[in-house]
Protein backbone atom coordinates (compact mmCIF):
# COMPACT_ATOMS: atom_id res chain seq x y z
CA UNK A 1 0.00 0.00 0.00
CA UNK A 2 1.00 3.62 -0.54
CA UNK A 3 -0.12 6.82 1.09
CA UNK A 4 -1.49 10.03 -0.43
CA UNK A 5 -2.23 13.39 1.14
CA UNK A 6 -2.61 17.03 0.23
CA UNK A 7 -4.62 20.25 0.31
CA UNK A 8 -6.28 22.69 -2.04
CA UNK A 9 -7.75 26.23 -2.10
CA UNK A 10 -7.78 29.14 -4.55
CA UNK A 11 -7.81 32.20 -2.31
CA UNK A 12 -4.03 32.60 -1.82
CA UNK A 13 -0.67 31.31 -3.04
CA UNK A 14 0.88 28.38 -1.08
CA UNK A 15 4.31 28.97 -2.63
CA UNK A 16 4.75 32.39 -1.04
CA UNK A 17 5.55 31.06 2.43
CA UNK A 18 7.69 28.03 3.44
CA UNK A 19 5.27 26.99 6.18
CA UNK A 20 2.93 25.43 3.63
CA UNK A 21 5.64 23.15 2.30
CA UNK A 22 6.55 22.26 5.90
CA UNK A 23 2.91 21.42 6.54
CA UNK A 24 2.82 19.19 3.45
CA UNK A 25 5.97 17.42 4.66
CA UNK A 26 4.31 16.74 8.02
CA UNK A 27 1.32 15.19 6.25
CA UNK A 28 3.64 13.03 4.17
CA UNK A 29 5.62 11.90 7.21
CA UNK A 30 2.43 10.82 8.98
CA UNK A 31 1.93 8.23 6.21
CA UNK A 32 5.53 7.04 5.94
CA UNK A 33 4.74 3.49 7.07
CA UNK A 34 2.39 3.10 4.14
CA UNK A 35 5.25 3.73 1.72
CA UNK A 36 8.80 3.12 2.94
CA UNK A 37 10.46 3.10 -0.50
CA UNK A 38 9.97 6.65 -1.78
CA UNK A 39 8.44 9.84 -0.40
CA UNK A 40 7.98 13.16 -2.14
CA UNK A 41 5.86 16.29 -2.30
CA UNK A 42 4.88 18.87 -4.91
CA UNK A 43 3.56 22.33 -4.12
CA UNK A 44 1.53 24.43 -6.54
CA UNK A 45 0.20 27.93 -5.84
CA UNK A 46 -3.25 26.46 -5.10
CA UNK A 47 -2.53 22.82 -4.25
CA UNK A 48 -0.10 20.59 -2.39
CA UNK A 49 0.34 16.86 -3.09
CA UNK A 50 2.28 14.30 -1.04
CA UNK A 51 3.01 10.62 -1.66
CA UNK A 52 4.68 7.73 0.16
CA UNK A 53 5.37 4.72 -2.03
CA UNK A 54 5.57 0.98 -1.56
CA UNK A 55 7.07 -0.10 -4.87
CA UNK A 56 5.17 -2.90 -6.63
CA UNK A 57 5.10 -2.13 -10.38
CA UNK A 58 7.98 -0.46 -12.28
CA UNK A 59 10.20 -0.14 -9.23
CA UNK A 60 12.62 2.35 -10.76
CA UNK A 61 10.41 4.78 -12.71
CA UNK A 62 7.02 4.93 -10.98
CA UNK A 63 7.91 7.95 -8.84
CA UNK A 64 5.12 10.17 -7.50
CA UNK A 65 3.75 12.83 -7.50
CA UNK A 66 3.65 12.22 -11.26
CA UNK A 67 3.03 15.01 -13.76
CA UNK A 68 2.07 14.69 -17.43
CA UNK A 69 0.81 17.14 -20.06
CA UNK A 70 -1.28 16.91 -23.20
CA UNK A 71 -1.53 20.08 -25.27
CA UNK A 72 -2.24 22.93 -22.87
CA UNK A 73 -3.51 20.60 -20.13
CA UNK A 74 -1.08 19.77 -17.32
CA UNK A 75 -2.02 17.39 -14.47
CA UNK A 76 -0.36 15.80 -11.44
CA UNK A 77 -1.48 12.62 -9.67
CA UNK A 78 -0.84 10.92 -6.34
CA UNK A 79 -2.16 7.37 -6.30
CA UNK A 80 -2.57 4.45 -3.93
CA UNK A 81 -3.68 1.13 -5.35
CA UNK A 82 -3.40 -1.33 -8.18
CA UNK A 83 -5.12 -1.66 -11.55
CA UNK A 84 -5.98 -5.18 -12.66
CA UNK A 85 -6.70 -4.21 -16.29
CA UNK A 86 -3.68 -1.95 -16.76
CA UNK A 87 -2.44 -3.60 -19.95
CA UNK A 88 -5.88 -3.52 -21.61
CA UNK A 89 -6.29 0.17 -20.80
CA UNK A 90 -2.83 1.03 -22.03
CA UNK A 91 -3.56 -0.61 -25.37
CA UNK A 92 -6.80 1.40 -25.62
CA UNK A 93 -4.83 4.62 -25.07
CA UNK A 94 -2.19 3.80 -27.67
CA UNK A 95 -4.10 5.79 -30.33
CA UNK A 96 -3.78 9.04 -28.38
CA UNK A 97 -0.81 11.41 -28.54
CA UNK A 98 0.36 10.79 -24.99
CA UNK A 99 3.75 10.72 -23.29
CA UNK A 100 4.72 7.32 -21.83
CA UNK A 101 7.75 7.27 -19.56
CA UNK A 102 7.00 4.33 -17.23
CA UNK A 103 5.32 0.93 -17.10
CA UNK A 104 3.27 1.90 -14.05
CA UNK A 105 -0.49 1.85 -13.57
CA UNK A 106 -0.19 5.36 -12.13
CA UNK A 107 0.70 6.69 -15.57
CA UNK A 108 -2.17 4.76 -17.17
CA UNK A 109 -4.69 6.53 -14.92
CA UNK A 110 -3.12 9.95 -15.44
CA UNK A 111 -2.87 9.61 -19.22
CA UNK A 112 -6.35 8.12 -19.34
CA UNK A 113 -7.68 11.23 -17.63
CA UNK A 114 -5.75 13.49 -20.02
CA UNK A 115 -7.21 11.62 -23.01
CA UNK A 116 -10.78 10.92 -21.85
CA UNK A 117 -11.46 13.04 -18.79
CA UNK A 118 -13.44 11.63 -15.89
CA UNK A 119 -15.26 9.19 -18.22
CA UNK A 120 -12.08 7.10 -18.03
CA UNK A 121 -12.80 6.29 -14.37
CA UNK A 122 -15.63 3.96 -15.40
CA UNK A 123 -13.10 1.64 -17.06
CA UNK A 124 -10.85 1.21 -14.02
CA UNK A 125 -10.78 -2.34 -12.63
CA UNK A 126 -8.86 -2.45 -9.39
CA UNK A 127 -8.50 -1.08 -5.89
CA UNK A 128 -7.42 2.53 -5.70
CA UNK A 129 -7.70 6.00 -4.25
CA UNK A 130 -6.11 8.91 -6.04
CA UNK A 131 -6.03 12.68 -6.32
CA UNK A 132 -5.44 14.55 -9.57
CA UNK A 133 -4.66 18.25 -9.61
CA UNK A 134 -5.57 19.71 -13.00
CA UNK A 135 -3.39 22.81 -13.09
CA UNK A 136 -4.91 24.16 -16.29
CA UNK A 137 -8.41 24.12 -14.78
CA UNK A 138 -7.16 24.84 -11.23
CA UNK A 139 -9.28 21.91 -10.09
CA UNK A 140 -8.74 18.99 -7.70
CA UNK A 141 -10.26 15.54 -8.26
CA UNK A 142 -10.52 12.83 -5.61
CA UNK A 143 -11.52 9.32 -6.74
CA UNK A 144 -12.09 6.01 -4.94
CA UNK A 145 -12.48 2.44 -6.21
CA UNK A 146 -15.84 0.81 -6.81
CA UNK A 147 -16.16 -1.01 -3.48
CA UNK A 148 -14.17 1.37 -1.31
CA UNK A 149 -11.28 -0.97 -0.56
CA UNK A 150 -8.74 1.87 -0.50
CA UNK A 151 -9.44 4.63 2.04
CA UNK A 152 -9.66 8.31 1.17
CA UNK A 153 -10.66 10.90 3.79
CA UNK A 154 -11.23 14.61 3.29
CA UNK A 155 -12.46 17.69 5.13
CA UNK A 156 -13.35 21.22 4.11
CA UNK A 157 -12.38 23.80 6.71
CA UNK A 158 -14.20 26.96 7.72
CA UNK A 159 -11.76 28.82 5.46
CA UNK A 160 -12.99 26.66 2.53
CA UNK A 161 -9.68 24.80 2.23
CA UNK A 162 -9.89 21.07 1.45
CA UNK A 163 -7.46 18.61 3.04
CA UNK A 164 -7.33 14.92 2.10
CA UNK A 165 -5.38 11.79 2.99
CA UNK A 166 -5.27 8.00 3.02
CA UNK A 167 -5.69 8.08 6.80
CA UNK A 168 -7.29 10.51 9.22
CA UNK A 169 -3.95 11.26 10.84
CA UNK A 170 -2.70 12.88 7.63
CA UNK A 171 -5.42 15.52 8.05
CA UNK A 172 -4.47 15.93 11.70
CA UNK A 173 -0.86 16.48 10.64
CA UNK A 174 -2.17 19.16 8.28
CA UNK A 175 -3.74 21.11 11.13
CA UNK A 176 -7.21 19.59 11.51
CA UNK A 177 -8.10 19.32 15.21
CA UNK A 178 -9.57 15.87 15.96
CA UNK A 179 -13.00 16.11 17.54
CA UNK A 180 -15.63 13.43 17.90
CA UNK A 181 -19.34 13.75 18.58
CA UNK A 182 -22.20 11.35 19.28
CA UNK A 183 -22.51 10.15 15.69
CA UNK A 184 -18.79 9.40 15.61
CA UNK A 185 -18.97 7.29 18.77
CA UNK A 186 -21.92 5.42 17.26
CA UNK A 187 -19.78 4.62 14.22
CA UNK A 188 -17.16 3.04 16.49
CA UNK A 189 -19.18 1.28 19.15
CA UNK A 190 -22.63 0.90 17.62
CA UNK A 191 -22.06 -0.46 14.13
CA UNK A 192 -19.26 -2.97 14.76
CA UNK A 193 -17.07 -3.73 11.74
CA UNK A 194 -19.47 -1.88 9.44
CA UNK A 195 -19.80 1.87 9.23
CA UNK A 196 -21.91 4.46 7.48
CA UNK A 197 -20.54 5.00 3.95
CA UNK A 198 -18.89 8.39 3.66
CA UNK A 199 -18.61 8.95 7.41
CA UNK A 200 -15.11 9.83 8.57
CA UNK A 201 -15.88 9.21 12.29
CA UNK A 202 -14.35 12.54 13.36
CA UNK A 203 -16.39 15.73 13.33
CA UNK A 204 -16.77 17.23 9.82
CA UNK A 205 -14.51 14.56 8.31
CA UNK A 206 -15.80 12.51 5.39
CA UNK A 207 -14.78 9.64 3.14
CA UNK A 208 -15.07 9.72 -0.63
CA UNK A 209 -17.86 7.23 -1.27
CA UNK A 210 -17.06 3.94 -3.05
CA UNK A 211 -17.64 4.27 -6.79
CA UNK A 212 -17.59 8.07 -6.56
CA UNK A 213 -15.26 10.91 -7.43
CA UNK A 214 -15.25 14.52 -6.29
CA UNK A 215 -14.49 17.59 -8.39
CA UNK A 216 -13.36 20.52 -6.26
CA UNK A 217 -13.27 23.90 -7.96
CA UNK A 218 -12.70 26.93 -5.78
CA UNK A 219 -14.97 26.42 -2.77
CA UNK A 220 -17.41 24.14 -4.58
CA UNK A 221 -17.32 20.36 -4.00
CA UNK A 222 -19.35 18.22 -6.41
CA UNK A 223 -19.94 14.52 -5.84
CA UNK A 224 -20.27 12.24 -8.89
CA UNK A 225 -21.15 8.55 -9.16
CA UNK A 226 -19.13 6.72 -11.82
CA UNK A 227 -20.19 3.16 -10.82
CA UNK A 228 -22.91 1.52 -8.78
CA UNK A 229 -23.95 -2.06 -8.20
CA UNK A 230 -26.96 -3.15 -10.25
CA UNK A 231 -29.40 -5.92 -9.37
CA UNK A 232 -30.45 -8.13 -12.28
CA UNK A 233 -32.57 -11.31 -12.54
CA UNK A 234 -30.48 -14.49 -12.32
CA UNK A 235 -31.49 -16.76 -15.19
CA UNK A 236 -28.53 -19.18 -15.37
CA UNK A 237 -28.89 -22.81 -14.44
CA UNK A 238 -26.93 -24.31 -11.55
CA UNK A 239 -24.11 -25.69 -13.74
CA UNK A 240 -23.65 -22.39 -15.58
CA UNK A 241 -23.67 -20.50 -12.28
CA UNK A 242 -20.93 -22.72 -10.84
CA UNK A 243 -18.84 -22.26 -13.98
CA UNK A 244 -19.31 -18.48 -14.04
CA UNK A 245 -18.41 -18.06 -10.37
CA UNK A 246 -15.34 -20.27 -10.80
CA UNK A 247 -14.12 -18.26 -13.79
CA UNK A 248 -14.71 -14.92 -12.06
CA UNK A 249 -13.01 -15.92 -8.80
CA UNK A 250 -9.96 -17.36 -10.54
CA UNK A 251 -9.66 -14.38 -12.87
CA UNK A 252 -9.93 -11.97 -9.93
CA UNK A 253 -7.17 -13.70 -7.95
CA UNK A 254 -4.85 -14.06 -10.96
CA UNK A 255 -5.21 -10.40 -11.86
CA UNK A 256 -4.14 -9.45 -8.34
CA UNK A 257 -0.95 -11.49 -8.70
CA UNK A 258 0.59 -9.10 -11.24
CA UNK A 259 3.71 -7.75 -9.55
CA UNK A 260 7.41 -7.04 -10.05
CA UNK A 261 8.11 -8.31 -6.50
CA UNK A 262 7.36 -11.60 -4.66
CA UNK A 263 3.89 -12.31 -3.30
CA UNK A 264 2.52 -14.40 -0.44
CA UNK A 265 -0.85 -15.17 1.14
CA UNK A 266 -2.27 -15.04 4.66
CA UNK A 267 -4.12 -18.09 5.96
CA UNK A 268 -6.86 -17.59 8.53
CA UNK A 269 -8.09 -21.18 8.52
CA UNK A 270 -11.27 -20.23 6.67
CA UNK A 271 -12.62 -20.99 3.22
CA UNK A 272 -11.80 -17.65 1.61
CA UNK A 273 -8.09 -17.57 2.36
CA UNK A 274 -7.73 -21.26 1.51
CA UNK A 275 -9.35 -20.73 -1.89
CA UNK A 276 -7.23 -17.66 -2.67
CA UNK A 277 -4.06 -19.50 -1.62
CA UNK A 278 -4.92 -22.57 -3.69
CA UNK A 279 -5.40 -20.47 -6.84
CA UNK A 280 -2.18 -18.53 -6.20
CA UNK A 281 -0.19 -21.70 -5.54
CA UNK A 282 -1.43 -23.37 -8.69
CA UNK A 283 -0.69 -20.32 -10.83
CA UNK A 284 2.84 -19.95 -9.41
CA UNK A 285 3.48 -23.69 -9.86
CA UNK A 286 2.90 -23.21 -13.59
CA UNK A 287 5.71 -20.65 -13.50
CA UNK A 288 8.02 -22.97 -11.56
CA UNK A 289 7.60 -21.01 -8.33
CA UNK A 290 6.34 -21.93 -4.87
CA UNK A 291 3.89 -19.84 -2.86
CA UNK A 292 4.80 -18.70 0.64
CA UNK A 293 1.91 -18.56 3.12
CA UNK A 294 1.70 -17.09 6.60
CA UNK A 295 -0.63 -17.67 9.54
CA UNK A 296 -0.81 -15.23 12.42
CA UNK A 297 -1.39 -15.74 16.09
CA UNK A 298 -0.89 -13.62 19.19
CA UNK A 299 1.07 -14.36 22.33
CA UNK A 300 -1.35 -15.74 24.97
CA UNK A 301 -4.26 -15.41 22.53
CA UNK A 302 -5.55 -18.80 23.71
CA UNK A 303 -5.76 -17.38 27.26
CA UNK A 304 -7.05 -13.89 26.55
CA UNK A 305 -9.39 -14.31 23.58
CA UNK A 306 -13.03 -13.43 24.27
CA UNK A 307 -15.66 -14.47 21.76
CA UNK A 308 -18.19 -11.91 20.54
CA UNK A 309 -20.87 -11.63 17.87
CA UNK A 310 -18.34 -10.41 15.32
CA UNK A 311 -15.73 -13.11 16.00
CA UNK A 312 -17.14 -16.17 17.71
CA UNK A 313 -13.91 -18.21 17.60
CA UNK A 314 -10.19 -17.56 17.28
CA UNK A 315 -10.33 -18.57 13.61
CA UNK A 316 -6.92 -20.15 13.88
CA UNK A 317 -5.53 -22.35 11.10
CA UNK A 318 -4.81 -25.08 13.64
CA UNK A 319 -1.66 -26.28 15.38
CA UNK A 320 1.50 -25.64 13.43
CA UNK A 321 2.17 -29.30 12.49
CA UNK A 322 -1.34 -29.58 11.05
CA UNK A 323 -1.08 -26.45 8.92
CA UNK A 324 2.41 -27.34 7.78
CA UNK A 325 1.36 -30.82 6.72
CA UNK A 326 -2.16 -30.24 5.47
CA UNK A 327 -1.89 -27.08 3.40
CA UNK A 328 0.90 -28.02 0.94
CA UNK A 329 -1.13 -31.02 -0.23
CA UNK A 330 -4.26 -28.93 -0.74
CA UNK A 331 -2.68 -25.89 -2.40
CA UNK A 332 -0.13 -27.47 -4.64
CA UNK A 333 3.02 -27.28 -2.56
CA UNK A 334 3.09 -23.92 -0.82
CA UNK A 335 5.47 -23.14 2.01
CA UNK A 336 3.47 -22.58 5.20
CA UNK A 337 4.93 -20.44 7.97
CA UNK A 338 3.27 -19.53 11.23
CA UNK A 339 4.22 -16.14 12.63
CA UNK A 340 3.66 -15.37 16.30
CA UNK A 341 3.04 -11.69 16.99
CA UNK A 342 4.52 -10.78 20.39
CA UNK A 343 4.19 -7.02 20.60
CA UNK A 344 3.31 -3.89 18.66
CA UNK A 345 6.87 -2.62 18.79
CA UNK A 346 8.41 -1.68 15.47
CA UNK A 347 10.33 -4.52 13.78
CA UNK A 348 12.26 -4.70 10.53
CA UNK A 349 10.26 -5.64 7.47
CA UNK A 350 7.13 -4.51 5.71
CA UNK A 351 4.32 -3.26 7.93
CA UNK A 352 1.14 -5.02 6.94
CA UNK A 353 -0.80 -2.94 9.42
CA UNK A 354 0.11 -0.73 12.34
CA UNK A 355 -1.39 0.57 15.56
CA UNK A 356 -2.98 3.45 13.68
CA UNK A 357 -6.20 5.06 14.80
CA UNK A 358 -8.77 2.84 13.14
CA UNK A 359 -12.44 2.72 14.09
CA UNK A 360 -13.13 -0.47 12.18
CA UNK A 361 -12.13 -3.78 13.84
CA UNK A 362 -10.18 -6.13 11.60
CA UNK A 363 -8.63 -9.50 12.27
CA UNK A 364 -8.58 -9.22 16.04
CA UNK A 365 -11.09 -9.11 18.86
CA UNK A 366 -9.27 -6.43 20.85
CA UNK A 367 -10.21 -2.76 21.23
CA UNK A 368 -11.06 -1.25 17.84
CA UNK A 369 -8.65 1.66 18.23
CA UNK A 370 -5.54 -0.52 18.41
CA UNK A 371 -4.73 -2.88 15.56
CA UNK A 372 -1.74 -5.24 15.55
CA UNK A 373 1.42 -4.47 13.66
CA UNK A 374 2.53 -7.45 11.61
CA UNK A 375 5.68 -7.96 9.62
CA UNK A 376 6.76 -10.35 6.92
CA UNK A 377 10.18 -10.58 5.23
CA UNK A 378 11.17 -7.36 3.49
CA UNK A 379 11.28 -9.01 0.04
CA UNK A 380 7.53 -9.74 0.25
CA UNK A 381 5.54 -6.74 -1.02
CA UNK A 382 2.23 -8.25 -2.21
CA UNK A 383 -0.05 -10.09 0.19
CA UNK A 384 -3.21 -11.65 -1.21
CA UNK A 385 -5.84 -11.97 1.48
CA UNK A 386 -9.61 -12.25 1.81
CA UNK A 387 -9.69 -9.19 4.09
CA UNK A 388 -9.91 -5.64 2.70
CA UNK A 389 -6.63 -4.21 1.48
CA UNK A 390 -5.60 -0.67 2.33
Amino acid sequence: MCGIAGFYQTSFDYTLHPRWLERLEHMKESLQRRGPDQQDTLLYPHAGLAHTRLSIIDLQKGHQPMTRASGSQRCTIVYNGELYNMQELRRQLSGFALSWETDSDTEVILNGYLACGTDFFQQLNGIFAFAIYDASADQLLLCRDRLGVKPLFYQQTAEQEVLFGSEQKALFAGGITPAIQTDGWCEIWGLGPAHTPGHGVFHNMKEVLPGHYLTITGTQIRDHTYWQLEARPHADCYADTVHTVSVLVQDSVKRQMVSDVPICTFLSGGLDSSLVSAICARELARQGQKLQTYSFDFTDNDKNFQANSFQSAQDRPGPEPQTAQWFPRQAGGSQQQQVIHQSIEEKQGIHIDDHRLSPFPRLCAGPPFIQPQWTVPAEIRIVTISEFKQ
